[in-house]
């Protein structure tokens, strides 16, 4: 998954970008989430750390510029990329732009061969710093697994299934065996016949927690109640550690 946020005060830029990398995304099977803000300020009252994968943000805002907020942001997240958009390219611009350990430069009118040439580094340099694959016995053999592309796990009729952002994946293995080797990652086994990622967690409702599918649908998968109690803890524990 790419995580993206959108920084312009003209609605009709964040508008095009949000096109461009669902295109992106839709070509070449990566899952994206999309927030998109209308100012800096906007953006710095919702910042939190590892929140976003990279940030395209707009130079000229009213109020607070792309630089200032840049500023603001590497304050507390020294690993996010920053893209900055701009009509006027210039020296100066440069050199704001080297100051806060900026990706690149996009020009304006934006292209969609530019937003893509990023989006590859930045998935790219993702896939680089991952955590480890999941090595997975399935009915010919072997198969490799990234972490981040596994969306909850299911048992049904004593067949283990993957859900992941490229299609369903099966495999002799046993959910209690994958539970030791996933529970100090970021999953955690809310029901007898269900794992999920908390990466992908939307919320919980009542008796589950709601799950996007790789056609970005809400599907709710069920939670125990004797499992309950420490699943929101461990999600409490999660979120805890992705602000700061």
């Amino acid at each position: 998954m790419i995580k993206v946020a959108l920084c312009d005060d003209i609605i009709d830029y964040n508008k095009k970008m949000e096109s461009y990398i669902e295109k992106y995304g839709n070509e070449n099977h990566v899952e994206v989430k999309i927030t998109s803000y209308g100012s800096g300020s906007q953006l710095l009252l919702n910042y939190q750390k590892r929140k976003f994968d990279v940030i395209f943000l707009d130079v000229s805002m009213p109020e607070m510029d792309g630089f200032e907020t840049a500023e603001e942001i590497r304050k507390s997240d020294p690993d996010v990329s920053i893209v900055f958009c701009t009509s006027y390219y210039t020296i100066t611009n440069a050199g704001k732009g080297f100051e806060v350990a900026a990706e690149d430069f996009l020009s304006k009118p934006l292209l969609y061969r530019k937003v893509e040439n990023i989006l590859n580094k930045i998935y790219k340099k993702k896939l680089l710093n991952a955590e480890e694959k999941l090595f997975l016995k399935c009915h010919d053999g072997l198969i490799t697994l990234q972490l981040s592309d596994i969306i909850y796990i299911q048992t049904e009729n004593k067949i283990l299934i993957l859900h992941t952002i490229h299609g369903d994946v099966q495999s002799s293995q046993r959910m209690s065996e994958l539970e030791k080797r996933l529970s100090k990652k970021q999953f955690y086994r809310c029901h007898n016949s269900y794992m999920v990622n908390f990466d992908y967690v939307e919320g919980v409702k009542q008796e589950s927690v709601l799950i996007k599918n790789k056609n970005q649908k809400l599907k709710a998968i069920p939670v125990s109640k004797y499992k309950k109690e420490g699943f929101m803890r461990a999600l409490a524990l999660y979120v805890g550690k992705c602000e700061n």
